[in-house]
């Protein structure tokens, strides 16, 4: 799983962080009807580019034959799936993908009984793999003007995540279709620490206090007591 949020930087501003969460599926249990858990997790995170993110992320791929990747539709993480592990199984999130179409539809829809059926209904229907059903009432549904312009968007956007849109089948395989576990990991690493009233990180201290707090949640802080052991 990948996901992205910000920091306050003295030297840009807002800079994006993109954080990487890798964990076996056999790590993945259920403690409830609607909640999991994850035992252990391996973390990268970055402060910049998405090129040089994939330059730390994939190593922590190496060795491994089975992948599932799971995004929010950033198109250079679906481009970079597509180049270097074509046979992995892809996965758009669910809440994304429905909040989207919501969203398109709140600005269409005035009767707000109407609105919380048809959104029903859109859900029940991606919940089943169903998509093409969404796709035919989103072209049979009349708008002009700004609405119609973002309807032509949210259908090419649906089309191009077709295929990783089939939530039933991947719910069957025991996949996740949600990126919680993603979200969660951009508040534990990134934000509980670098985003307190009033910080302002360098670019260079931001990422050192980052890759400390993975080590750490990767269970991998003996590297660090290693690297400190060597300076001394």
């Amino acid at each position: 799983m990948v996901d992205g949020s910000y920091i306050m930087s003295r030297e840009n501003g807002w800079t994006e962080t993109k954080v990487g969460r890798v964990f076996k599926a056999s790590d993945n249990f259920s403690v409830s009807e609607n909640r999991s858990m994850i035992k252990e997790s391996v973390y990268v995170a970055h402060v910049g580019a998405h090129t040089d993110f994939i330059d730390k992320f994939s190593p922590l791929l190496n060795g491994l034959s089975r992948f599932v990747f799971l995004g929010d539709g950033a198109p250079w993480m679906w481009k970079w799936v597509n180049d270097f592990y074509p046979d992995a199984v892809q996965i758009l999130d669910f809440y994304h993908a429905f909040e989207k179409i919501c969203q398109w539809a709140s600005l269409v829809f005035t009767d707000k009984e109407w609105l919380t059926k048809w959104c029903d209904q859109t859900k029940e229907w991606l919940l089943t793999d169903c998509l093409n059903e969404v796709l035919i009432q989103l072209q049979d549904t009349d708008c002009k003007g700004d609405k119609l312009e973002k309807k032509q968007a949210l259908l090419t956007y649906l089309n191009n995540n077709a295929h990783r849109m089939r939530y039933k089948t991947f719910l069957e395989h025991g996949y996740l279709i949600g990126s919680g576990a993603i979200e969660s990991a951009q508040r534990t690493v990134v934000q509980h620490r670098l985003k307190r009233s009033g910080q302002r990180w360098s670019l260079k201290g931001g990422q050192q206090v980052l890759n400390i707090r993975t080590k750490n949640l990767s269970n991998q802080w003996s590297q660090v007591t290693k690297l400190v052991r060597m300076k001394t």
